[in-house]
């Protein structure tokens, strides 16, 4: 297959479903890994996603477990020569195929999550939380992140966001990780208004002390994005916590800042460079921002 325009994927999906209804599971998953194993752009994959959760919203049970089985599914259409250059993407071959296991195959589940959540948003994040633990790895939860919240954040912004902070606090690294993650995808969709962006920025704020490295890239990923829609409550944000003597804020301060104005970045340095030396001196400057900078110091 090497059509991947949207109404040959669409028409498509339609089949694979088909044969879903039909009974025809083995066929379902057959026909499904061969589009999966041909050099198909990740955007591609974005109407088989959407078809199969609109057609699960009315059969949830048959849809919720067709894609259970997917998830544990053992697949090999990962590397291939002359479909992916693991040395372009700096990483093994072995890894080059785990990205891509659990990326496409994540992108397929949590693009048909997003259209489910509409009825089943509970469902929803409870199974997407377990494929996030299971697979325990990068490529997995950035996905999810990337696709199973946006119309939660739209329809029930509220609950996502109390689902999100539960998620920043969890023991797995991985949860965390996609809790600092989602937070740029509604916004890159403009899906938040600038009061509940306001608001989202409570989730970062429970992951900008976080140890873990991987946590500490996608929080300043995330920050980055939502930098180039919302400068100026960024730099607020950022100002704020760069009152903080902790290394691994101040890391993700200034890989989180890139996008800011090149003034913006450089006073947010000279603030971190000032705490460095309140630290070594044993002064704090803490009682120094504006009521609104200090706004979740204590966390």
């Amino acid at each position: 297959m090497r059509d991947t325009r949207k109404s040959v994927m669409m028409k498509l999906a339609g089949k694979i479903c088909d044969l879903l209804e039909q009974g025809n599971e083995a066929e379902f998953f057959e026909l499904l890994g061969r589009v999966l194993q041909e050099k198909i752009p990740f955007g591609s994959l974005k109407p088989l996603g959407e078809i199969i959760g609109k057609r699960g919203l009315e059969k949830p049970g048959l849809y919720f477990d067709i894609l259970d089985k997917f998830h544990r599914k053992s697949i090999d259409y990962g590397y291939r020569k002359g479909i992916i250059d693991s040395k372009k993407m700096r990483m093994s071959e072995e890894e080059v195929q785990k990205s891509r296991v659990y990326g496409w195959r994540a992108g397929i589940i949590g693009i048909a999550f997003n259209e489910m959540s509409h009825k089943h948003h509970r469902e929803v994040t409870e199974r997407t939380r377990e494929y996030i633990v299971e697979n325990a790895h990068w490529s997995s939860s950035d996905t999810y992140a990337d696709k199973a919240f946006n119309r939660m954040f739209q329809e029930r912004f509220d609950w996502t966001l109390g689902v999100l902070k539960e998620w920043a606090k969890d023991d797995n690294r991985w949860v965390r990780n996609a809790a600092g993650f989602a937070i740029h995808a509604p916004v890159e969709r403009k899906i938040l208004t600038p009061q509940q962006f306001r608001k989202a920025l409570k989730v970062l704020d429970l992951l900008m002390q976080d140890q873990d490295l991987n946590v500490k890239k996608k929080v300043s990923w995330a920050l980055r994005v939502v930098s180039k829609y919302y400068p100026k409550e960024t730099y607020v944000f950022l100002k704020k916590w760069s009152r903080v003597d902790n290394e691994n804020t101040r890391w993700i301060i200034k890989n989180g800042a890139k996008m800011l104005e090149k003034e913006n970045q450089e006073e947010l340095l000279r603030q971190l460079d000032n705490s460095n030396s309140c630290k070594r001196t044993g002064t704090r400057t803490l009682d120094k921002g504006t009521e609104e900078e200090k706004v979740g110091l204590t966390l």
